[in-house]
């Protein structure tokens, strides 16, 4: 199984922006006018280790702190590196049978001078999976050797899973425009939220509050500190990081952000809406489950940057995803990946046990502007996200279109590959039409020009990202929705095919498979079955 996973947030690559001037007033969609309330903001002291998970730090009001000496170390994990170097190395995972005793893999293990890591269970589906350390150069005959072992499904590397993200940007916006974008290319907005009419898809709740069903977001982390994430709102918090290769599992409570690119996908999806601070969320007030999987940002950040400590692996993927399906996820976020070929059985089986659960997977398509999707966005089940962009070279008339980084596809792939609202930013591009604009960590990587740390505290609302990273939690937020308006035994496949039937059609465009989301008509379909 591979272990490098990278951001696709503005997942890897196209330039991701973020204003140097962070806080201030009234947000876009829905959200009431008015600046924020001025709160000093929790500090949130760096991890004793920056190559494992946090020890310490803030904590949402919602959660507690685990009982002292309950905190396991475990592995962490590693960065984006080059493609052709996506192996972890000396780190191999065996796919078995449940049948199977784990005491007999780690005894065949041991025959071989190599050491049990990481156990994963796929209880559902009757499978299991196994991390094993290896003595330098002895991967290939110790794979060989277990795939002969009786009930041993699959043996192979683990791999990297990376971020998908770009670079900040640092034009200061502020106001809205008029519809149907509701801003243009010099003042602040969501048009992103616009464009998919989540207005129409909230007012399905008539007149209730619209709370969403439970969302894990599985990235780098969230800033719980935010005035957008606070109030209740985070309900779980865990962290799984193994980095350097080989070494254990690190794992814990706290989830500081320290890239800023995991707070800016939970706010997308799930932003506290309707407070009268600064953005409407996809998921309204949806219950929000927030995950690390990746090390602390390298010195001056991991924008660009191929260091392993900018990566994940899909070991540290998998713990996650287990573990929001066992705690109530209905929903779960992937904003990373790593590029094909996608032969990963153990994060396949993590995926595919999600999915049996009835836990609708989301996950980025990927930034390299391909024909092809990421994994685990090729998984069979997952809803795979391209992003969608703005032209405004002829305004007033303003297009949609593929953005030019999004990979895709030029069929529906069986009708679970769609689009959503992501940007396509040139350089130094200050159209602010072109990104889109939401939250960012106050622990974040430093940004601005020159590159600052951030200074923006719990208010830390004027960063611009684009990517595919983006454009998943937009559906996210629908998909979330659908699942609470809708009957409770709708299932991954269906959502899928909702989404994909009620979609919009951008028009002249043969890389947006199902279409571009639309959130009401989405939504009104769920609440009528």
């Amino acid at each position: 199984m591979n272990l490098s996973t990278r951001l696709v947030s503005a997942l890897a690559i196209v330039a991701m922006a973020s204003l140097t001037a962070c806080g201030g007033g009234g947000g876009g969609g829905t959200t009431s006018g008015g600046g924020p309330p001025v709160i000093t903001p929790t500090p949130t002291p760096p991890p004793s280790n920056p190559a494992s998970c946090p020890t310490s730090g803030s904590v949402p009001t919602s959660v507690g702190l685990a009982p002292a000496g309950t905190l396991s170390i475990g592995r962490r994990a590693t960065v984006a590196p080059p493609a052709e170097s996506d192996q972890v190395p000396d780190t191999i995972v065996v796919t078995y049978s449940s049948a199977v005793s784990s005491a007999a893999i780690n005894a065949a293990a041991e025959k071989m001078n190599a050491s049990p890591r990481t156990d994963l269970d796929f209880g559902s589906i009757g499978k299991r999976a196994k991390t094993l350390l290896v003595a330098p150069g002895t991967a290939a005959a110790v794979i060989s050797q277990l795939k002969q072992m009786p009930g041993v499904l699959s043996v192979q590397h683990a791999q990297y899973r990376h971020m998908l993200a770009g670079p900040p940007n640092d034009p200061v916006y502020n106001g809205n425009g008029t519809p149907p974008y509701f801003q243009d290319s010099h003042t602040r907005g969501q048009w992103d939220m616009h464009v998919m009419n989540f207005d129409g898809a909230w007012a399905r709740f008539a007149g209730t509050v619209a709370i969403g069903a439970p969302i894990a977001v599985i990235d780098t982390g969230v800033d719980v500190t935010q005035l957008e994430l606070t109030g209740g709102k985070i309900t779980r918090t865990r962290c799984f990081v193994t980095f350097p290769a080989g070494s254990p599992q690190s794992t814990g409570t706290f989830v500081t952000d320290t890239d800023g690119h995991g707070t800016n996908v939970a706010g997308i999806a799930d932003d506290d809406t309707n407070n009268g601070v600064e953005f409407a969320g996809g998921g309204w007030s949806a219950p929000l489950m927030a995950y690390r999987v990746f090390p602390s940002d390298i010195a001056g950040g991991c924008s660009g940057s191929s260091d392993p400590q900018c990566s994940t692996t899909d070991v540290d993927v998998v713990a996650a995803i287990n573990d929001a399906v066992t705690n109530g996820a209905k929903v779960i976020n992937l904003s990373l990946g790593a590029t094909p070929p996608c032969n990963d059985p153990v994060e396949m089986q993590a995926v595919a046990n999600a999915i049996s659960h009835n836990v609708v997977v989301v996950a980025a398509a990927g930034n390299e502007g391909k024909n092809q999707l990421d994994c685990p966005a090729s998984y069979p089940g997952v809803i795979a996200v391209g992003a969608s962009a703005l032209n405004d070279s002829l305004n007033p008339v303003i297009t949609e279109y593929v953005a030019s980084y999004s990979n895709y596809q030029l069929d529906t792939a069986g009708g679970r590959y769609v689009v959503a609202p992501g940007g396509d930013p040139g350089a130094n591009d200050n159209d602010l039409l072109h990104w889109i604009n939401n939250l960012y960590s106050s622990t974040g990587a430093p940004i601005g020009s020159p590159p600052a740390p951030p200074t923006c505290g719990n208010d830390c609302g004027r960063v611009l990202f684009a990517g595919t990273s983006q454009a998943t939690p937009h559906v996210v937020g629908v998909v979330s929705l659908m699942l609470a308006v809708g009957s409770h035994n709708q299932t991954p496949a269906q959502i899928a095919a909702d989404l994909c039937s009620t979609a919009d059609q951008i028009p002249n465009e043969p890389k947006q498979g199902c279409g571009r989301v639309n959130a009401m008509a989405a939504v009104a379909l769920a609440s009528s079955q």
